[in-house]
Order: structure tokens, then sequence, then C-alpha cells
């Protein structure tokens, strides 16, 4: 069962003014700047020691991020930026994710995230989830 709302991810063209953007709705930045594993850099913005927004800009343009803000680009938006991805928090990963595939879903997991698991955006009206479980349940 979902528990709550994690963070969400914003695709950015340019990960330096994003930040800057969101500092002036009052957001404080909460993690550097950082080179991650799937091919975009990313930094958390939050506010009382939360975070909320996780805001990311493609740096391979091979990766699955790359892919998605070129299939979203449009005049109005030539970079294809905004909502990439949803982050919620569920009370028991692996019957989670049994349901989701027991009604036809997609379900991605990685051994370096034991307590995280990753929902096909074609499984889910075009919104890719991921499903965190919290350490310790």
């Amino acid at each position: 069962m979902i528990t709550g709302l994690t963070y969400f991810s914003v695709a950015v063209r340019d990960l330096n003014e994003a930040v800057a953007l969101y500092k002036t709705l009052g957001l404080e930045q909460a993690t550097p700047i950082r080179e991650t594993r799937w091919g975009f850099k990313n930094a958390m913005m939050g506010s009382g020691g939360r975070n909320y927004i996780e805001l990311i800009q493609v740096s391979d343009p091979n990766s699955a991020l790359a892919r998605h803000m070129r299939s979203r680009a449009r005049p109005d938006n030539p970079e294809g930026e905004g909502i990439y991805l949803v982050s919620l928090e569920v009370d028991d990963l692996r019957a989670t994710m049994d349901r989701v595939r027991a009604s036809g879903g997609r379900v991605t997991t990685e051994p370096e995230s034991p307590n995280t698991a990753w929902v096909h955006p074609l499984s889910t009206r075009f919104a890719l989830l991921e499903l965190a479980q919290r350490q310790g349940r």
C-alpha cells in the first residue's frame, strides 16, 4: 500500500539555472550537484530538512532521461523539460510489486537498490513511478 509521497523529479535543461529558480521559491539546495549512474546529474531541493524535488539534467545523451526529454520536446517546450518521476513510499515493496505485475504492469529492480523498484510509464498512463520502502520495515 502507498503510504506517502517521497519526492518528485523534474527534468531540466540547465541544472544550475533550475537550482537558482527553485531557491527563489523558498526551497534550499539539500544536496550538492552530483553525477548518477543513470546518465544524469541531480540535486535535491527541500525545506526544513525534508527533500521535495529532485532536479535532474541529462549527462548521457543515451540515457532514459535523454530519450524521455526528446520524446516530450515540442515547440512550446523544445527541451522536453518537466516532471519525470514520482517517488512513492510503500509499506511492503514486494507486495506492491506483486500487485503491479498481477495487473499486467512492468516493474524494474536493481540489486544496488534493494528497497526500491520502478514501475514503467507504459504501465501507469505515462508516469514513471518509483516505489520505495523505508528501511527497517
